[in-house]
């Protein structure tokens, strides 16, 4: 009985946050397509945009701030550096694509210029940005990093190929890590 009770509670404080998912799922060890080895974990969390749209109210975000964002595709990362050397992680050597065509991430500069048009507070730009991923980080050994990427809301499904430098100076090889056919979910049509 204290099992379902700790259960039900991690799966309640699972869903107030950026890693929440439809469902809790016991079976599945991650809350989205993840791939794990000796030396990291990445986890990919797509969101739809009621889940996001809700969290970014919570937060006091502006109606007009919601309608942009909930036009986009929300995917949190997370990735865990495993193993006992520096893992460099580097945004812009990452491949994103969609229906073979790559794909652009909306970073600060697209939302700036979104939250400029609307005129959005510098507490909400800041709330923004702090759940990004970072463009680049070094991953110490243990040490974990998430955030959010954000892709043009229109696509349906992407892939991901993400390259990790290793090593202090970059030169302890390359860690290579492939996502195919993960989905942005959509808005359920309304009835």
């Amino acid at each position: 009985m204290q099992y379902l009770i700790a259960v039900q509670s991690w799966c309640g404080a699972l869903l107030g946050t950026l890693l929440a998912t439809s469902a809790c799922g016991i079976d599945q060890p991650y809350p989205g397509p993840y791939v794990e080895n000796e030396d990291m974990l990445m986890v990919l969390m797509p969101h739809s945009p009621e889940q996001i749209a809700a969290f970014y109210e919570a937060r006091g975000f502006p109606k007009a701030a919601l309608d942009l964002i909930s036009k986009a595709c929300f995917v949190t990362v997370h990735i865990e550096n495993k193993s006992q050397r520096v893992i460099w992680m580097e945004t812009a050597t990452w491949h994103l694509s969609s229906d073979k065509q790559p794909l652009q991430r909306l970073g600060k500069d697209h939302w700036d210029t979104r939250w400029n048009k609307i005129d959005l507070p510098q507490a909400n730009r800041a709330t923004f940005g702090w759940t990004q991923l970072p463009v680049q980080r070094d991953l110490q050994p243990e040490e974990p990093v998430g955030g959010n990427i954000v892709l043009d809301g229109t696509i349906r499904k992407f892939n991901l190929e993400a390259r990790f430098l290793t090593g202090r100076d970059k030169r302890g090889g390359m860690l290579e890590v492939r996502f195919q056919d993960i989905d942005c979910p959509k808005e359920a049509p309304r009835q």
